[in-house]
This record gives C-alpha cells, sequence and structure tokens, in this order.
C-alpha cells in the first residue's frame, strides 16, 4: 500500500510553479500599496513629507515582500550568480580561514555583483541576505564537528570539504566563531513570503505548515493560514 502523503507537506519543485502572491490580486496589491503609503504619512503625522514619494517607497516596499514573476525571475539569477561567486572566493582560501574571512567573502562577491550592473542593487541586496541565511542555516549543521563538511550539509562552506584534517579543523571554528558574530536575529532563522530561498524544509510560524523546497525559490504565503513568516527547520 502506498505511503499516504502528509497534509501538512507542500513541494515545491522552481519557480516556475511557485508564485509569492498566490491569491493576491492585483487590486489587493493596489490596496497593500495605498495602506503602506497611508502608514508612512501617519508616522510623520500627515505633516510635510511628498505623497509621490511615500507611494513610491510603498511600491517598492510592497514589491520586495510580493515580486512579480519577471522580478522572480532577476531574483533568481541574480541569487545563483551570488552563490557562485561566494563559492568561488570561499574555494580561493589557501590557509584555514578565519571568521573575518567568510564575512568578506560575502561582502565581496555582493560587490562585484553590484559592480557588473547586470542587476539593480534593491536585488542584489536582497538575495544577498538570503545567501546570508544560507551560509547560517549550513554553520549550524556544521557545528563544531569538521567531518559534517559534506555537500549536503554544508551547502557553499563544501568547497572546502576536500582539504586536508588541519584545513578543516581551522575552517570548522572560523564558522564557528563567524556564527557567534552573527545577530540573534539571523540566527533565528527567518524568512518571509518573497524572500529567495535554498533548498530545504521551511516551517510556517502560526500553524506549523510545512513547505519542501527540492530547488531554490521564492517563499508564497502559508497554503493554509496565508501566514508570510517561516522558518528553516
Amino acid at each position: 500500500m502506498a505511503k499516504e502523503k502528509s497534509p501538512q507537506s507542500t513541494k515545491l519543485q522552481s519557480t516556475a510553479t511557485t508564485d509569492p502572491h498566490t491569491g493576491i490580486s492585483p487590486e489587493d496589491r493596489l490596496r497593500m500599496i495605498e495602506q503602506a503609503a497611508y502608514f508612512r504619512a501617519q508616522q510623520r503625522g500627515f505633516s510635510g513629507g511628498d505623497p509621490v514619494e511615500d507611494w513610491l517607497a510603498a511600491e517598492r516596499e510592497i514589491n520586495r515582500q510580493l515580486p512579480s514573476p519577471q522580478q522572480q525571475k532577476q531574483e533568481l539569477a541574480a541569487y545563483r550568480k551570488l552563490r557562485e561567486r561566494v563559492r568561488h572566493i570561499l574555494g580561493e582560501a589557501k590557509e584555514s580561514p578565519v571568521a573575518e574571512n567568510i564575512r568578506q567573502a560575502l561582502a565581496q562577491a555582493t560587490a562585484q555583483l553590484k559592480q557588473a550592473g547586470e542587476h539593480t542593487a534593491d536585488t542584489i541586496d536582497k538575495v544577498a541576505a538570503s545567501v546570508e541565511k544560507d551560509m547560517v542555516s549550513a554553520a549550524q549543521k556544521i557545528g563544531t564537528r569538521w567531518d559534517a563538511y559534506s555537500e549536503k550539509t554544508a551547502d557553499l562552506f563544501q568547497v572546502w570539504r576536500d582539504r586536508g584534517n588541519r584545513f578543516l579543523t581551522g575552517a570548522t571554528a572560523a564558522v564557528g566563531e563567524w556564527l557567534q558574530q552573527s545577530s540573534e536575529k539571523l540566527r533565528a532563522q527567518t524568512y518571509h513570503s518573497g524572500d529567495m530561498a535554498a533548498s530545504g524544509t521551511l516551517e510556517c510560524t502560526a500553524c506549523g505548515e510545512h513547505i519542501v523546497l527540492q530547488t531554490p525559490a521564492h517563499l508564497p504565503a502559508c497554503s493554509t493560514c496565508r501566514n508570510r513568516e517561516f522558518r528553516r527547520i
């Protein structure tokens, strides 16, 4: 008898079939922009400011949360390029790295992608935040064991897995130190609808519904409760 599929598992194969604003009509999107623009004016007591700038800022905010299919395509391309640049920079390490080397790898890769001019700064900053979460997640899985540098668990850090024991021992210490230096919020691994996320399983913070990403993809709203916040498990 075939094993019954768990009702709390939604599998996403790729961004081609994943729409972060599923259930969000153009009218709803417009209403969200209006509310965000109103909130900006309200924060300054409806005094001064520019309504046009409020609207444009609100539009950017909502587009970030609910990227269009075209935006998703651009963000996925930027995300993949940034991950590859980070992987390349980490792989160039000749000696055991320190925490600062890991921090610089992401910063350098981000700067290089911006200099290339193929994507907007907003897009690159957004995917850089996702890549940093990927790295934190991998660092948490590695822990204090250098033998945990497998392709499945180490993700971007797996470029070091074929190095000698001495290198990996130092690299593990560097990864652990870098993780400790990361903000508490980042270590909590909170994602929101519209964020890019690497493959793996994420859980809705409201109802516990699982989303299983087979490939990197944008996160949709929870299909059960429409909540937009998730944590990696």
